[in-house]
């Protein structure tokens, strides 16, 4: 598959390359705000992995999300299972 992109004027061009930062700033801005404030584990001597309690805050924000987003598939399905 071959996907040819054609511009016609420097505007466009600088349109284009707009649009695609300010997408991957909305990406980076959700990644920031979704993650817990600290996204590491902080070694602790008397453990031989280190303390988990941040990977597992991370854990838990996941499944909240994946629960959220397992509601939206559910309500979305509903409304086309009840279209004509």
């Amino acid at each position: 598959m071959r996907v040819y992109v054609k511009f016609e004027n420097g505007f466009e061009k600088a349109f284009a390359v707009g649009v695609a930062i300010v997408a991957m700033a909305v990406v980076f801005l959700v990644g920031y705000l979704i993650s817990p404030g600290a996204v590491y584990a902080e070694w602790d001597s008397s453990s031989g992995f280190g303390d988990s309690y941040y990977l597992r805050e991370i854990a838990n924000n996941i499944d909240d999300v994946v629960g959220e987003l397992s509601e939206i598939s559910g309500t979305l399905y509903d409304i086309e299972a009840a279209m004509p």
